[in-house]
């Protein structure tokens, strides 16, 4: 598997290389070659290295004119972030310098081994639910085209995959196998980087953990569990600015989105489509979220596949509302058994996905973008899809052609 996901990062590598001549707006290579100043440094001295790395004791005029001013993307034009995630692909990429001479693929291995270890740590998760259907949610957890081509370059995804991944197999076996030490170390690290990589992820992630994690220990039936809750945060998270410390989390979003469509007007996005604008009032709220759901859902729409490059985003959409259609067909027809121990992550699953789902796709007004930005979402999605069809006899046919050795 990790062959395959190399040979993809070469085709990564090689779509960037033609799509963008100019490699400081190309997400793999512009982290990548900004890292080379913070590596520089080292030589420098390793304290202004360390430094770097940690963001000690860099706000003055000396690490500017040394370090910062050469970079691109240390600070970026438009960001309304809790914190400046691009920093933290290039730390990465500085780190990597210590082992790989500066080659890019090399760079591209590390990022590849590192998503797959956070799909096998999700998949070893996930694997005792499926007594049919197993080899179909390999295939889909590894290899759904937009899943293997975004997890397997110089990005985010990559090491976004590899923290949930890893996040979850260490929570299992908390709450499974009462292993305490190594879990809630693993737990914490992982966090932390979600807070570092990709913060709108981690707001997605920890209202659907919590409820998680109390429907564990709790008798209740999981919906009793998961809405109150999640009604809970939606309210905090509307009135955050009148509560201590006074993060306004809608302002935030609404900002995310204003500056996602000056960025997208600024570089003259092909994919680029209309939003609907934030209003923070609570209606206001209330109707964008399912459209934002649904962008992440449809988008690129067919009739705009305008570049060889959308339409497999396409394809891939249809195959997944095929699914999905499915899917529900199965509940409506009362056809899928579910285990009363799997509830509880497949209820997990469909609230990660729909936040998730909703954060980005109302403020992300690019749909190519949004192809990306969706994939730490997927293998949660497919997981729940397989589980709704693992019944069925075309499941069960092309389960038992693939014959995929576990």
């Amino acid at each position: 598997m990790l062959g395959i996901k190399f040979v993809v990062s070469l085709g990564l590598f090689y779509i960037y290389t033609i799509h963008y001549p100019n490699r400081s707006e190309a997400d793999i290579f512009k982290y990548f070659d900004d890292s080379e100043v913070v590596y520089a440094s080292l030589y420098d001295s390793p304290t202004n290295f360390a430094k770097l790395m940690l963001e000690y004791d860099i706000d003055n005029d000396y690490y500017f004119e040394h370090y910062l001013q050469h970079m691109n993307n240390w600070d970026r034009m438009y960001d309304t972030n809790v914190y400046n995630d691009s920093r933290t692909i290039i730390k990465f990429n500085a780190f990597f310098r210590l082992f790989s001479f500066g080659e890019f693929h090399v760079h591209s291995l590390f990022f590849c081994f590192l998503s797959l270890i956070g799909t096998v740590a999700l998949y070893r998760v996930v694997k005792k639910m499926f007594l049919k259907g197993q080899n179909l949610l390999v295939l889909l957890m590894f290899l759904l085209p937009s899943v293997l081509l975004w997890s397997s370059g110089v990005l985010k995804e990559s090491i976004l995959i590899f923290a949930l991944g890893l996040l979850f197999l260490a929570l299992d076996k908390l709450l499974h196998f009462k292993e305490r030490r190594i879990p809630i170390i693993a737990i914490l690290l992982t966090l932390l980087l979600m807070v570092y990589i990709k913060f709108y992820v981690l707001v997605a992630f920890i209202p659907a953990i919590t409820c998680y994690i109390i429907a564990h220990y709790s008798a209740w039936k999981k919906w009793k569990i998961y809405l109150p809750i999640i009604v809970g945060f939606g309210l905090l998270a509307l009135f955050s600015k009148h509560i201590p410390p006074h993060m306004d989390f809608v302002k935030i979003l609404e900002g995310k989105q204003e500056d996602f469509v000056r960025l997208a007007e600024f570089q003259d996005a092909g994919s680029k489509f209309e939003l609907t604008d934030i209003d923070q009032s609570f209606f206001g709220i209330v109707k964008v979220i399912p459209e934002g759901i649904l962008n992440c859902f449809i988008r690129p729409l067919p009739w705009r596949a305008n570049s060889t490059l959308s339409i497999p985003a396409v394809l891939e959409n249809l195959f997944v509302l095929g699914l999905l259609f499915m899917g529900i067909s199965q509940i409506i027809r009362r056809k899928v058994s579910v285990h009363h121990e799997h509830m509880n992550f497949l209820w997990f699953s469909v609230i990660f996905v729909l936040l998730l789902y909703a954060i980005i796709g109302v403020t992300t007004p690019v749909a190519g973008a949004l192809v990306r930005y969706k994939v730490p979402a997927l293998p949660f999605l497919m997981v729940v899809l397989v589980y709704l069809l693992k019944d069925t006899k075309w499941v069960s046919v092309i389960d038992n052609r693939l014959k995929i050795k576990q």
